[in-house]
């Protein structure tokens, strides 16, 4: 499947739809309901290229629809490119568009195995899928993210996470309807003892560190099935992809001692960082650089994104996302033949050595969201992405901002993908691994607030259209 093609065949009608919702939103009465309604249908119908019928199985319209999407495009894209997209004059074509839309839908239910149901519906309906990037403890405002979605009763249809933003979209993957008390109840439990231990540990998957990271016994209890078996990427009711990073044999440029006590001395009492070392964490950089030399030895490994990883722990995939080189070491050390064995056949089949920190390939995970979706993860094509950022770089953060610009351009790669960006201005420091409950709350509170203006886009976006 070429992914790619179908990507740049959206992109011009992607714009110009969001040009129109721009202006509804800016002049509400410029254009009547019913015509705002049209000419959103009109372009939404032009893009299509796979539409999953009654059957369940998908069609290929492109080539069909290829003449007729280059006239809409020709007709539109002068009033609709642009900041200030004209809807009067764009609506002057509307009954010539609307008439050869109704033509030309007619023609393939007629000359596909295609009913008219399962077309509207992919042209009408925008899934809502929303990824998460990674940021330490900067992504504690995820939470609130997730609240003011639901407040506005937009509910994601396939959520992606990197490192912190994994671990948080497990709350909201774990059931549709969202409930924010278990996620809110792991914030009151948390302790640093309880997530964090310097202790001689097993390396098998994962990449030694100072830290190790002890999630199952933090918060293991929360992601159980009704029989209590750990749950899985197949158990989650709204689905859900994790990065991580594979390394290769190539891209260890020590030996695992050298990353296994990179930052002890960084490290007080009760596992907690030294403030006064605090700022040694910021030579995690030079670990990163080395990894990223040689970017051939990296394989981006998405958990949930395919048939072999859908029966992986879920807590692990988080784990491995999170396991910062030199700082944090996750790993699986109990007896689980089941999550070995698939460890081992993906070792094997990307030709890996370790998993580590997911946002040396990838931090903000839109593309790896984007594939799914057009693989058919989700029913509907035709969605609509939001990309959560909470480590856009910032030049007054002297301590972290070599690592946002590290990860920065593969941040950029994916933002190709994103229907709306939006970054965290205010969150906790991403070295605030396990913040008080107080400390939570108010990264919550922060990202509600800085979101609420996002909202009325994201709503209309993500509007039913009626069909034609």
């Amino acid at each position: 499947m070429d992914v790619e093609r179908f990507h740049q065949h959206r992109v011009p009608f992607e714009e110009m739809e969001a040009a129109v919702v721009r202006r509804i939103l800016a002049r509400p009465d410029e254009l009547h309901p019913a015509r705002q309604n049209a000419l959103r249908y009109v372009l939404s119908f032009a893009k299509l290229q796979l539409v999953r019928n009654r059957n369940g199985v998908d069609v290929d319209v492109a080539e069909a629809l290829a003449a007729h999407a280059w006239g809409v495009n020709a007709a539109l894209s002068p009033w609709l490119t642009g900041d200030d997209g004209g809807l009067v004059r764009a609506a002057q074509h509307l009954p010539e568009l609307v008439e050869q839309t109704r033509d030309r839908r007619r023609r393939v239910v007629e000359h596909f195995d295609l009913d008219a149901a399962s077309l509207d519906a992919e042209v009408c309906e925008r899934p809502l899928v929303v990824s998460c990037g990674g940021g330490g403890g900067a992504g504690y405002g995820y939470a609130g993210a997730w609240q003011s979605l639901h407040r506005a009763d937009l509910q994601p249809a396939l959520i992606s996470g990197t490192s912190m933003g994994a671990l948080i979209a497990l709350f909201r993957a774990r059931r549709k309807v969202f409930d924010s008390a278990p996620m809110y109840h792991a914030a009151q439990r948390l302790t640093w003892q309880g997530v964090f231990r310097i202790l001689d540990q097993e390396s098998t998957y994962g990449l030694p560190a100072t830290l190790r990271l002890y999630l199952r016994a933090a918060i293991g209890s929360l992601f159980h099935t009704p029989e209590g078996a750990p749950l899985t990427f197949r158990d989650l009711e709204v689905p859900l992809l994790v990065v991580a990073t594979g390394l290769g044999v190539d891209a260890l440029k020590h030996d695992l001692d050298y990353y296994e006590h990179f930052l002890d001395d960084a490290v007080g009492p009760e596992f907690r960082l030294r403030p006064s070392l605090a700022q040694k964490v910021s030579q995690v950089a030079t670990i990163l650089r080395e990894l990223l030399s040689t970017p051939d030895a990296l394989r981006e490994v998405v958990f949930g994104g395919d048939e072999a990883t859908e029966d992986a722990d879920i807590l692990d995939a988080a784990g491995f996302s999170s396991s910062i080189p030199g700082l944090i070491h996750y790993d699986v050390v109990r007896d689980d033949r089941r999550m070995k064995s698939m460890l081992d056949g993906l070792y094997a089949r990307y030709g890996i050595t370790r998993l580590v920190e997911g946002g040396l390939v990838n931090n903000l995970p839109v593309r790896p969201a984007y594939d799914a979706v057009w693989r058919g993860r989700i029913t509907r094509r035709n969605a609509w992405y939001l990309a959560l950022d909470c480590f856009r770089p910032r030049a007054r953060s002297v301590m972290f901002f070599p690592v946002q610009q590290l990860v920065r351009p593969n941040v950029q790669r994916n933002l190709a993908y994103a229907n709306h960006y939006f970054a965290l201005e205010r969150t906790l420091s991403p070295l605030n691994l396990v913040p008080t409950y107080e400390e939570v709350l108010r990264a919550s509170e922060w990202t509600s607030a800085e979101l609420e203006p996002e909202l009325p886009t994201i709503v209309e976006s993500c509007r039913t259209l009626s069909p034609l």
